[in-house]
């Protein structure tokens, strides 16, 4: 619960330090360079956490076969969720509104 609370107040401080620079004129280029490596650096420590597992790895097999059901899912439900919206709200395949 504690790392929780951490991953949520770094999440804050950013929210909030991210509110006051956007007013700011500066042109803050290397911020795509500073997420790209945080997101490099998440990803592998995630996966050696994951790794390092001796359980995750034994089930390997089935909790990659419930990933991909629940992602044929997901992927299913959404695009019937856009088509059903799309239809109802009147647009075409292009994003026009339709005559009807």
């Amino acid at each position: 619960m504690g790392v929780l609370a951490l991953y949520l107040a770094i999440t804050l401080v950013g929210c909030l330090v991210g509110s006051k620079l956007r007013n700011s004129e500066k042109n803050f280029s290397w911020t795509g360079k500073v997420q790209l490596v945080a997101i490099i650096l998440l990803v592998f420590i995630m996966g050696s956490r994951i790794g390092a597992d001796k359980s995750i790895v034994a089930s390997l097999s089935s909790i990659g076969i419930t990933a991909l059901v629940i992602t044929i899912f997901v992927l299913a439900g959404s695009v019937g969720a856009v088509f059903l919206a799309r239809k109802l709200l009147g647009f075409n395949k292009e994003g026009m509104k339709t005559d009807d």
